[in-house]
């Protein structure tokens, strides 16, 4: 019995059984990753998303990490909903978060 390129039953019986999981994709991890990650900003486009990126203290961090925990959400959620309940509260809230920010700039000098 000869290999026939063409016969996918006796193929197998002919070539050594390969280690790790069975390839699924014609493209290589590297490629792979790049269309995941164009596919999830396609998505993310679609709806309404945009990426914006914060530095933030290590305090606030742990206090933002503490915050997640306790209400079982993720730090995008929180961040975002915390936004949404400020920008509610209309231009008087944000002035005071100004006038705020600015006395503790000048009580730290």
């Amino acid at each position: 019995m000869s290999i026939q390129p063409e016969d996918r039953t006796t193929i197998d019986m002919f070539t050594r059984p390969e280690r790790g999981r069975p390839k699924t994709s014609p493209y290589d991890r590297s490629t792979q990753l790049k269309l995941s990650k164009r596919l999830q900003r396609n998505r993310d486009k679609h709806k309404g998303m945009r990426r914006i990126e914060v530095k933030l203290n290590l305090e606030v961090v742990d206090v933002l990490d503490a915050l997640v925990a306790e209400l079982g959400m993720s730090r995008a959620e929180v961040i975002e909903n915390s936004l949404l309940a400020l920008l509610r509260q209309g231009p008087d809230a944000l002035q005071d978060l100004g006038a705020l920010q600015d006395s503790e700039d000048s009580s730290d000098d």
